[in-house]
């Protein structure tokens, strides 16, 4: 009798367990085959769980605000920016603190290290085609010879001083929203994206003027692109795509090498092979210098084709 009121007792917490279970789960049957559950102990049902990120609050960074920007930030040796880093705030001069750099993100708290941030934007630049010293020169092109905005795509950083020779603040304009100027502070309050905002201690102006100026780099380097892309389009014969041409063959075979260079690299390349050619416009084939001139700027894309034989 003992044994048949528990085993009841045993039958109802199941009946109520499986009825929980199967109401608030999802039943996927087992894809697995009849001698693998024989072999393997294994659940033939299965549930789906989501789980939901929490942002953070959205941020009011001032310098007013630093200590407790500070007291959320996560500490790191090392950062690396990346699509939701929108402010990279210089803060040496700050007393208080053992760090030189806060790095302010969308969804997530803030870092702070004890880099400098001119060390992490330089490890940022590494990581795209064009760096910010080929960024520079297009820009000093079109008159734009202090604090230059970094334009990559569609990431746009802007200097808050001149980044030449020392560490400064960056902010990202890809994720500014609105502006508006505080002519009682001369500054101009800064809404980014996930309703973050900040206080730039720039002038209208200025801060306008690099909007301008990240306008115009956007806009060539996006010119450039599109015309080289086009070229494709010009001289693409697809009635000729089912028999491959004779490059075609060459690059498709499999004794074909090449050396890859970066756009970067290829840039510069033809930077330094264009001032060589006016240096021999200006000063004469004949000139002594010239060789000592090649040297100094000795960077030639050489490639060792690997000819088929016969």
């Amino acid at each position: 009798m003992k044994e048949d009121f528990e085993r009841n007792q045993y039958l109802t917490y199941y009946s109520k367990w499986r009825n929980g279970y199967f109401q608030f789960n999802n039943t996927i049957p087992s894809k697995k085959p009849a001698y693998y559950l024989d072999e393997v102990c294994e659940s033939q049902y299965s549930y789906k769980t989501t789980w939901y990120r929490n942002t953070i609050d959205p941020l009011s960074i001032t310098d007013h605000s630093l200590s407790s920007s500070l007291a959320i930030a996560f500490e790191q040796t090392h950062i690396l920016l990346n699509a939701k880093s929108f402010y990279i705030k210089d803060i040496r001069d700050v007393q208080e603190t053992p760090f030189n750099t806060i790095v302010f993100q969308l969804d997530e708290p803030p870092l702070k290290t004890k880099e400098e941030s001119r060390t992490i934007m330089n490890r940022y630049f590494s990581q795209k085609p064009l760096d910010y010293t080929y960024i520079q020169h297009i820009g000093k092109s079109l008159g734009f010879h202090h604090r230059c905005p970094f334009v990559s795509g569609d990431e746009i950083f802007v200097p808050e001083k001149g980044a030449a020779n020392d560490s400064t603040s960056w902010y990202g304009l890809h994720h500014i929203l609105s502006a508006v100027e505080d002519k009682r502070e001369n500054c101009m309050q800064v809404t980014f994206r996930n309703h973050h905002e900040l206080q730039l201690i720039v002038s209208a102006h200025s801060f306008y003027d690099q909007v301008e100026r990240s306008a115009v780099l956007t806009h060539l380097l996006h010119a450039v692109v599109d015309e080289l892309l086009s070229n494709y389009c010009h001289t693409l014969a697809p009635y000729f795509s089912e028999e491959l041409n004779v490059v075609q063959r060459r690059l498709k075979n499999p004794t074909f090498t090449s050396v890859f260079f970066s756009l970067n690299k290829v840039m510069v390349f033809l930077s330094n092979y264009k001032a060589q050619d006016i240096l021999v416009k200006v000063l004469g084939e004949e000139n002594p210098y010239l060789d000592e001139v090649r040297d100094h700027f000795r960077s030639t894309l050489t490639n060792n084709p690997t000819f088929p034989k016969d």
